[in-house]
């Protein structure tokens, strides 16, 4: 796929762009003479406060500091995402002022719902960024305080349909409930909303049983003691969340891993020089330790396998290839 193959040479040619939170040289020396001369936008395509929303504005101030440009983050949303990727695929100008701050969510509207209108050849990945694990998290106060992610599941199994679990449609949040009713019979009551944040606050409202996000989006109402994560969707224990079981340690699974990958891209037809400059920037405000220390904060981690130019473009198509075999096996796609 050309999304997930286009960005290895550009993040080797912009891995010296390291450091400081200061304008690069290494980053100056690859900027075009003619570019930019205005904002350049960071198109986030899920609300304000989510965790692609956060990771946006963080790099967003980094990524001036060492480019001395001028950012803003614009959030196009709609559709659980699909407004916004059909933008960036089939609208935003190749001018390198708009980047896509993107998830590997794209793969799955790229894949299922945008297939007659526009594909992942369309834009072109040009920096990694950092990535994340979907997780359960419940109240800690109400009918289900206290309970485990087995015992919730096992009230919805005996009760079918009466515990409601916030969802983002045609998403990662949908497709993680699709795989725990499979393994273990039960039935939840699925309640939409444009992104993971909405629904936490869904929770604290009573309105939903189970939300479901990322460490960052519910970061602050577990310091609050108002939430509580209670399994995670990764392959193993995260680093911030050590006491918290994967799902597949709980139901004795080993294909529930859903994780959030950010990636930056660009339409189509970019410029490779600005293309260069851009990854060149992005990567540079990443690897900057303020910013790093920033991510840490939000739960996300730097996957060694997708910072390695060698081995990046390879990881990203096994993931890819495991996501298309999910679509397959459970009717999604053909």
């Amino acid at each position: 796929m050309k999304l997930i193959h286009s960005f290895v040479s550009l993040l080797a040619a912009a891995a010296s762009a390291t450091a400081m939170a200061q304008v690069s040289p290494e980053v100056a020396k690859l900027k075009p003479k003619d570019f930019p001369t205005q904002s350049i936008e960071y198109t986030v395509v899920y609300p304000a406060g989510g965790g692609m929303d956060l990771t946006a504005r963080q790099l967003a101030k980094y990524a001036e500091q060492v480019s001395g440009d001028k950012i803003l983050v614009n959030n196009r949303t709609g559709g659980a995402g699909m407004v916004g990727h059909t933008y960036l695929a089939t609208q935003a100008k190749p001018d390198g002022y708009t980047v896509g701050i993107l998830a590997n969510l794209v793969w799955g509207d790229a894949m299922l719902r945008g297939k007659e209108k526009w594909s992942l050849s369309n834009l072109e990945t040009i920096a990694y960024i950092n990535s994340d694990a979907l997780a359960w998290v419940s109240a800690t106060k109400g009918p289900f305080a206290g309970k485990s992610a087995k015992e919730i599941v096992q009230t919805a199994k005996d009760k079918p349909g009466t515990v409601r679990v916030a969802i983002v449609p045609g998403s990662m949040w949908e497709y993680l409930i699709d795989q725990i009713e499979a393994a273990t019979g039960a039935k939840f009551l699925r309640v939409p909303f444009q992104g993971g944040k909405p629904g936490i606050v869904a929770l604290l409202g009573g309105n939903v049983d189970i939300a479901q996000g990322f460490y960052g989006e519910f970061e602050s109402y577990l310091q609050a003691d108002q939430v509580k994560p209670i399994a995670v969707a990764s392959s193993s224990r995260l680093g911030n969340m050590k006491d918290v079981a994967t799902f597949n340690e709980i139901f004795g699974t080993k294909d529930i891993v859903w994780n959030i990958i950010r990636l930056a891209v660009v339409p189509k037809g970019t410029p490779a020089d600005r293309k260069a400059y851009l990854a060149a920037t992005i990567n540079a405000a990443v690897r900057t330790p303020a910013l790093s220390a920033e991510f840490a904060k939000l739960g996300a981690y730097a996957d060694p396998l997708l910072t390695n130019p060698a081995t990046a473009a390879a990881e990203l198509d096994k993931m890819a290839q495991a996501e298309r075999a999910f679509y397959v096996k459970t009717g999604r796609l053909k």
